[in-house]
């Protein structure tokens, strides 16, 4: 030990510290200089190892998807390769990936969602991203497709239910909901899409289901490819679920009519009666219907007209009719195609 660390040290009493005292002093001034020295280093720390730390957390909070096989979510056409891993989510971690749209996915029925970007052959700048949904059943499917339908959609020949808008391609497959957003308008995009669409068709083979309550509204008036099923809270009202509402336009005037079938005729009754009263509560006055609409409330409420009714185990009627008398009209007809369903009276 240097002279300096073995000099005598006097506390107020004048008595020198002893041998184990000096030993540790000596092993505090050790530590000290060590402090100072990482003190030193760190201020002088390398930026790449701070990024790579920073890098690593990111990394540990950038997705919520879970592994998903090497292998890509759609068999690849020879001239697109894929461009990132594929990813999963569950119904816990749906809303990482579409945040703002989960709740409608998960009110339909959501079990899954597969997705993965694709590039053309040497062009990462040319790419497509695929969402293939599985949505438990086409008639969940079908749900998504059409409340989500875009203005501009084209329909294509793809499925029964598909169209294409702008640089997005939209169908059902079975009970497969599927989305291909491509990176631009370029015609090679587009095509690219076609053939991937029509690969994930071919690799997923499922049993044709018609969706038959769109076979039960009036034909007469009736806007193509209006008809859409609404999951839940249909018209802003709790509880009416696994509605299909379709568009009219008659006279100049477009109004909606509706329908859902229940479980049974006195479930379909207790719905009409629930609906009613919702209405009332927003201020809808109830008119008196005598032979023009027996079985059906007429409800007029803010300029507008609304036709509930129950026949058999169906929930039905016309909303938001600007028309009395149409709307009354648009009503009848569609009691009387539900009255020929099969088990209904």
């Amino acid at each position: 030990m240097s002279e300096t660390c073995s000099t005598s040290v006097r506390l107020p009493t004048g008595r020198p510290f002893s041998q184990q005292t000096r030993i540790a002093l000596a092993v505090l001034a050790c530590l000290l200089a060590i402090a100072i020295g990482l003190f030193w280093a760190q201020s002088r720390f390398n930026p790449a190892v701070v990024n790579f730390l920073q890098g690593a957390a990111d990394r540990s909070k950038v997705s919520a998807a879970a592994p998903v096989a090497s292998e890509p979510i759609i068999p690849l056409p020879e001239e697109i390769s894929a461009l990132t891993p594929a990813e999963r989510f569950e119904r816990e971690t749906l809303s990482d990936k579409i945040d703002g749209k989960a709740e409608l996915y998960l009110s339909a029925g959501f079990i899954r969602l597969e997705c993965q970007r694709f590039a053309l052959a040497e062009q990462p700048d040319l790419w497509i991203e695929a969402f293939i949904y599985d949505m438990g059943s086409p008639e969940n499917a079908y749900a998504v497709f059409s409340t989500q339908r875009r203005a501009d959609a084209v329909r294509m020949d793809l499925a029964e239910f598909a169209y294409r808008a702008e640089n997005a391609f939209f169908f059902v497959h079975g009970h497969f909901y599927l989305e291909l957003i491509a990176s631009g308008t370029d015609d090679r995009l587009s095509r690219s899409m076609d053939a991937l669409a029509r690969a994930f068709i071919r690799s997923r083979p499922v049993a044709q289901s018609a969706i038959a309550e769109r076979d039960l509204f009036p034909k007469s008036g009736l806007v193509e490819d209006s008809i859409s099923l609404i999951p839940s809270d249909a018209f802003g009202f709790a509880g009416l679920d696994r509605v299909f509402a379709a568009t009219y336009t008659r006279g100049g005037k477009e109004t909606t009519a509706f329908l859902s079938r229940r479980a049974d005729p006195q479930e379909a009754a207790a719905l009409a009666d629930a609906y009613v009263d919702f209405l009332k509560t927003y201020g809808g006055e109830v008119q008196t219907s005598g032979d023009e609409a027996p079985r059906a409330a007429i409800v007029a409420i803010l300029d507008m007209y609304e036709i509930v009714f129950a026949q058999g185990p169906f929930l039905a009627g016309v909303h938001e009719a600007p028309d009395r008398n149409q709307a009354l009209m648009l009503a009848k007809e569609l009691a009387a195609i539900l009255k020929e369903v099969p088990g209904v009276r």
